[in-house]
């Protein structure tokens, strides 16, 4: 006599465990969704951040009489001007600034746009400026030229610390007779 006992083992498939599993697959999956948008998040930022570098890294430097000789090699790039901003001919024009820088008696008209730096009024103060050539008639001390150089972003050079670590750039203090040999009169 065969017994029943195998008719009472419930032998159906547990769908309680299967719930459970699909539910952690299901976490899993959002939380690798999340991981990969967070990693691509990071990507992209460092890549900015390396681009960033890099344009700042190739901007080249000019001071201004290399930058008047390459004017025509400069065209419309952008690049880092360095001059002496001359006394007497700093005028604010609405949000902008227009003044003329020298150095090696090169001249040019500058027109920063932008809030210039506290010190930047001192007179014959060195600047860096980051622009780019315009075309525009200016009226310089040594007559008209036909290109101003517009920046956006200026640098006013005024410790100690930089004239000892960079001797050979544009000095702070001008020598009484410094423009005899250009032949303007320094007011300084």
């Amino acid at each position: 006599m065969e017994s029943d006992e195998s008719s009472d083992l419930d032998l159906s498939p547990r769908t309680e465990l299967d719930d459970a599993e699909s539910i952690r697959r299901e976490l899993r999956k959002g939380r690798s969704r999340w991981v990969g948008v967070v990693g691509v998040l990071v990507v992209v930022a460092l890549g900015f951040l390396v681009v960033q570098f890099l344009r700042d890294a190739t901007l080249f430097f000019r001071n201004v009489d290399e930058a008047v000789a390459e004017r025509d090699e400069l065209g419309d790039r952008r690049f880092r001007l360095q001059g002496r901003v001359i006394p007497d001919t700093v005028e604010f024009v609405g949000d902008s600034v227009v003044f003329e820088i020298e150095h090696e008696c090169a001249f040019a008209s500058v027109r920063h746009v932008g809030d210039p730096p506290e010190l930047f009024e001192k007179p014959w103060i060195p600047v860096v400026l980051e622009g780019s050539w315009e075309e525009r008639d200016v009226e310089l001390p040594t007559g008209t030229d036909d290109h101003q150089f517009v920046s956006d972003r200026m640098i006013v050079k005024h410790t100690n610390e930089y004239a000892a670590e960079n001797s050979e750039r544009v000095e702070v203090v001008v020598p009484a007779d410094y423009f005899a040999e250009c032949g303007i009169a320094a007011d300084s």
